[in-house]
């Protein structure tokens, strides 16, 4: 039942980014939310750092000594941002024209994650977010929620890998029951591993449904020897019609 409820939750969210379009409302709320992730600590100014103990020599106004830099993180030959620090926040995309787009549409350009979403859809689907009442961020939802989060994001982001995933698999499906002739060559199929060749030839399986349930035939090699079955019986038939 938990399941089943999780897998509701995560189709009526994907059903709502579908038909939700995105304002420029809600444009505002992604770019504060990116802007909110950007945000990194400030660089402390000279005088903002304490000297330590014991070194009586503070440097020139503008300058950092040896000492200073090191407590502050810095290298001990120049004055530059410490590494890890970004010196200025990277370039946010533009997304105006993506204005009317479906909000799973937006979600998949690969600058835009669904963290930057959530404030939206909070407003859109509270009873989503239900299970965390106090949350202002996506930082401070609960770990069930982020999950459902990434598991839509996912699933949006490579629908069409997915989709195209899936119909190898139906065309698999449907090519179960089609027989392998005799006189099939494994090696003469471009693609297949030797290992494969020679546990197909010796086991030599009657149909793509017994060659598919061979232990290390994979998915992969049953598809090329479906399409060779193709390829060869045309060339068998040529070479007949030409005797």
């Amino acid at each position: 039942q938990d399941f089943q409820a999780k897998q509701k939750r995560i189709e009526e969210m994907k059903s709502l980014l579908d038909r939700t379009k995105l304002t420029s409302a809600m444009l505002d709320q992604i770019q504060e939310q990116a802007a909110h992730h950007r945000g990194t600590p400030e660089i402390p100014e000279v005088g903002d750092i304490s000297t330590p103990e014991g070194i009586s020599n503070p440097a020139p106004k503008g300058r950092l000594t040896i000492a200073q830099r090191f407590s502050a993180g810095y290298s001990d030959h120049s004055d530059r941002v410490p590494e890890g620090r970004p010196k200025s926040a990277p370039h946010q995309q533009d997304l105006r024209a993506a204005m009317g787009q479906p909000l799973s549409q937006v979600l998949k350009r690969p600058e835009i994650s669904i963290e930057q979403l959530a404030p939206a859809l909070r407003q859109l689907a509270p009873d989503f977010f239900g299970q965390d009442p106090s949350a202002t961020s996506s930082v401070n939802y609960s770990s069930a929620v982020r999950n459902e989060l990434k598991s839509i994001e996912t699933e949006i982001k490579y629908a069409g890998y997915l989709d195209q995933q899936q119909r190898a698999i139906d065309r698999l499906k449907k090519a179960e029951q089609r027989h392998i002739p005799a006189w099939f060559d494994y090696q003469s199929v471009s693609g297949l591993s030797r290992e494969m060749q020679e546990k197909l030839h010796k086991i030599q399986p009657q149909t793509i449904g017994q060659a598919s349930r061979i232990p290390g035939v994979t998915p992969a090699a049953v598809s090329l020897v479906n399409v060779y079955i193709e390829i060869q019986s045309r060339r068998r038939d040529q070479a007949t019609t030409l005797q």
